[in-house]
């Protein structure tokens, strides 16, 4: 494999995060690092051992010894610097959620295809030996057919206004925030639902500071999500059957291990593969992506990033959050 040499927009937290996992895997480069404030994009460069900087994220997406980007920014801008990037030929890895709507989303595959430029939405629970195990669990027919979800993922935030959480022109809300990582795993195991039916409730700022929804779909199946910056919560998930259940203990989205059984059978411990980081499987996803000439991630295709946006966009009309770029 070819060296990819990365550029990140927008150093916050989960950028260092991101950063630290680059080293963990073998031909990736972090090459240029951009913030609209230059001394903290220094001061990451430093940390992170990126040789190049810039003040606009127009000039990264310039940057032609670039490959890649990782799109890092606050919700609210993840559409605009991905669309920077895409329409200069860059593989983006943006992260989610992909955009604040399913209008910005389609734009967005739109702009990758007309560029032929890679995107992929860095749902990196999805690439976790987590989900691969789960995923092998309920297509062998291990816990027969699936017909009930529970996920939840709730931590207090503190309400801050102008804070990304809580402020709508970042895109501020738990059901964007962490509510997409339940939802995630409902949309993987049983696809579209039929109906939905959510409730929540507002902050002051008028983003979702608590939001749950009920999944249902046509052959009985349903599925209970929750998100809340309220309060913190079991970060528990129960996947049950027609012959089994699995359950994926605390935090569910990031485990190394879980449980299952067949119904009637006593209960087997499922152990891991260790994370060292956690995001190393998502970039190695993308290199691979990449060195094959593809568009768009066969384990994360547009289409279900899409259909991730509809259906948050269907919850949100319900609980009556709604962006300035509406």
């Amino acid at each position: 494999m070819t060296i990819t040499r990365w550029g990140i927009i927008g150093p916050g937290k989960i950028a260092r995060k991101f950063a630290a996992a680059l080293h963990l895997v073998k031909d990736a480069s972090l090459v240029a690092v951009a913030s609209r404030d230059l001394d903290r994009a220094w001061e990451f460069a430093r940390e992170h051992g990126a040789n190049h900087v810039y003040g606009t994220y127009e000039e990264l997406a310039a940057d032609q010894n670039l490959d890649a980007v990782y799109i890092a920014t606050p919700h609210g801008y993840h559409a605009e610097h991905a669309l920077l990037c895409l329409r200069q030929g860059k593989a983006v890895l943006c992260e989610k959620p992909m955009a604040l709507s399913a209008r910005q989303v389609k734009e967005m595959i739109e702009a990758a295809r007309a560029s032929n430029a890679f995107l992929m939405e860095a749902m990196w629970t999805r690439f976790l030996p987590l989900m691969s195990s789960v995923m092998g669990l309920v297509e062998s027919g291990a816990i027969g057919t699936v017909k009930y979800i529970r996920a939840d993922f709730g931590f207090l935030a503190p309400f801050n206004p102008e804070g990304r959480l809580y402020a709508l022109r970042l895109g501020g809300g738990a059901l964007l925030d962490i509510g997409i990582y339940p939802l995630y795993l409902c949309l993987q195991l049983l696809g579209r639902p039929q109906q939905i039916t959510a409730a929540g409730h507002l902050a002051p700022t008028g983003s979702d500071d608590t939001c749950h929804a009920v999944l249902q779909y046509s052959d009985g199946a349903s599925a209970v999500i929750s998100s809340t910056l309220a309060c913190n919560t079991s970060l528990t998930a129960e996947i049950a059957g027609t012959a089994g259940m699995i359950r994926i203990p605390t935090p569910w989205y990031k485990n190394d291990r879980l449980e299952w059984n067949r119904t009637g059978e006593p209960v087997q411990a499922v152990a891991l593969e260790p994370m060292v980081n956690g995001f190393e499987y998502q970039i190695r996803e993308v290199m691979e992506c990449r060195e094959r000439g593809l568009v768009e991630s066969p384990s994360l295709p547009h289409s279900f990033s899409l259909m991730m946006a509809e259906t948050m966009d269907e919850i949100r009309q319900q609980i009556g959050v709604r962006y300035p770029s509406e």
